[in-house]
């Protein structure tokens, strides 16, 4: 039985180990890069902080008794579930409906759409 040795001219030679230095090097910033990755917070979870970071400016400079116990106690639960439970948080008062549309305003700035506010009235399943 006769082994095939592998001939490569020069060029070749050259691309194949230029191709392999390459991989070599490239691999394990590929890795870091994922590793850095893993380590940020996901866009469910940087919405949910930016949420509460306004939620904390804004809350503050109301009187407590503007906002209703029914609709603290929901936006509550609400960034309890780490803000991806489908709680309703209903806006009942005008202080309720004001303070609903700053949030909106802030957390679409941020990107966050619509459907991941909490505010509705419709009836909870």
């Amino acid at each position: 039985m006769k082994l095939s040795v592998l001939r490569l001219n020069i060029p070749q030679a050259i691309l194949m180990h230029t191709s392999l230095l390459a991989a070599v090097l490239v691999a394990p910033m590929l890795l870091c890069a994922d590793e850095a990755r893993a380590d940020e917070p996901s866009w469910s979870q940087r919405k949910c902080q930016f949420y509460q970071s306004f939620r904390d400016q804004l809350q503050p400079s109301r009187d407590k008794s503007e906002l209703g116990e029914e609709f603290l106690k929901s936006e509550d639960a609400f960034v309890a579930s780490g803000c991806t439970g489908r709680i309703h948080v209903c806006p009942t008062t005008e202080a309720e409906l004001d303070y609903a549309n700053k949030m909106s305003l802030r957390m679409m700035n941020e990107g966050a759409t619509g459907s991941f506010l909490p505010y509705s009235c419709a009836p909870t399943d």
